[in-house]
């Protein structure tokens, strides 16, 4: 519930294509329960998240909010790495939120030309308002890499399996720190 580029870590990985993994890291958000956080229903549906990716249903208060939230924080990321620039800016959190609960983001392709047709048309399917227009997160995984092997000579890896006890690979030690997706933005077009 709080997918951002600053939770998704690029860490290395002999096994995938080009040495790095994208790991996702914070659950904080995704872990609390309404027995945890009594507040929740009582503080007129406490909004949490980071508003710049935060979905439109997220905005109106943390009691709607499902798996599809973070299908729209995933397409907030894409057109940010994609573009440079997320989906909406404002003078502050209030006028962020009004953008994702009334606004539609700029084109992809008006920013970045260079954007492949399919690929924009993904990323603002994950944007739709309306959740129940939105894919699945597995219907997104499946259809961006379908897409990226298209463009691409080395399919990506989009999802992997639990790694086994026996795997080596499981308990690889620490070899670098990892960048965060919010270094790399606007470099993954092309």
């Amino acid at each position: 519930r709080d997918l951002k580029p600053d939770n998704l870590m690029l860490v290395p990985d002999a096994v995938a294509p080009g040495g790095e993994r994208v790991k996702i890291l914070d659950f904080g958000i995704a872990k609390l329960t309404d027995k945890d956080i009594p507040s929740v229903k009582t503080e007129t549906q406490a909004i949490m998240g980071t508003p710049m990716y935060m979905s439109p249903e997220q905005c109106q208060g943390a009691g709607r909010v499902d798996a599809k939230t973070d299908v729209y924080s995933l397409g907030c990321v894409l057109y940010e790495a994609l573009s440079g620039v997320p989906p909406f800016l404002g003078e502050g959190n209030g006028e962020i939120i009004a953008k994702h609960l009334f606004q539609e983001p700029v084109p992809l392709r008006a920013i970045v030309p260079a954007v492949s047709e399919p690929i924009a048309a993904l990323v603002h399917r994950l944007l739709t308002k309306d959740k129940s227009g939105r894919p699945s997160m597995t219907q997104a995984a499946d259809e961006l890499g379908t897409l990226l092997a298209g463009i691409s000579p080395v399919a990506p890896v989009l999802r992997t399996p639990i790694a086994q006890p026996h795997d080596p690979e499981a308990t690889r030690p620490w070899v670098a720190p990892p960048n965060t997706l919010s270094n790399a933005r606007g470099q993954l077009s092309g």
